[in-house]
């Protein structure tokens, strides 16, 4: 169960950095090129296996980001119907946003 729980957790992470990926490239209209390497070293091999897959680019908008999020929803809908007292544990620890 505690495996379960840590990808929930890993999941969750995910979501938050590529949130805050895409907000760092919204602030580059404004001339502030800013983009950790860490950031970069585990969004992007993210990116590239996804378009690798699924063209998700339309000249200027890339729906990357909204398709790994849909994704990852889906992982964890998944894991909660396979395992239903997951998600009661992950409520627990207001890992349910």
């Amino acid at each position: 169960m505690q495996f379960w729980i840590a990808l929930i957790i890993f999941f969750q992470l995910i979501i938050y950095l590529v949130f805050l990926d895409v907000i760092l490239s919204w602030l580059m209209v404004f001339w502030f090129k800013f983009r950790p390497k860490f950031l970069a070293d585990v969004i992007d091999p993210l990116y590239k296996y996804v378009r690798k897959i699924i063209p998700t680019s339309i000249w200027p908008i890339d729906f990357t980001p909204i398709v790994i999020i849909i994704l990852i929803f889906f992982l964890r809908w998944v894991l909660f119907i396979v395992f239903p007292e997951l998600q009661l544990e992950a409520s627990n620890l207001n890992l349910l946003n």
